[in-house]
């Protein structure tokens, strides 16, 4: 992937790693990190205004050597349940994909 940034920043005791290319946290765990923990990371690392995703692959898609969790940051015009539809059609899941591998 080349021009990403991976970032390390310390929240809630625990090292997070962010890629703002792709929108993308990962927090390696032994086990304990909890729902709360990791919204309080989220908020941390992009705000309180931020939305993000966990992202659960059909079983034959699943990838799970390590104690990871990874978040992945929603633009405005993302689905999520709960939209409200103030959107920024630039600042999607998809468009930073686009742009992270080489896109628009």
């Amino acid at each position: 992937m080349s021009g990403h940034v991976i970032k390390e920043q310390m929240s809630q005791g625990y090292v997070v790693h962010i890629d703002e290319t792709l929108g993308h946290l990962w927090v390696e765990h032994c086990g304990e990190i909890t729902w709360d923990i990791l919204q309080a990371i989220k908020n941390d690392i992009w705000g309180f205004e931020a939305r993000a995703v966990e992202v659960y692959p059909a079983q034959y898609a699943v990838v799970n050597n390590r104690q990871m969790r990874h978040l992945w940051r929603l633009g405005q015009h993302d689905f999520c349940p709960d939209l409200r539809g103030i959107t920024d059609k630039g600042d999607n899941l998809e468009a930073r994909f686009a742009r992270a591998w080489g896109g628009t």
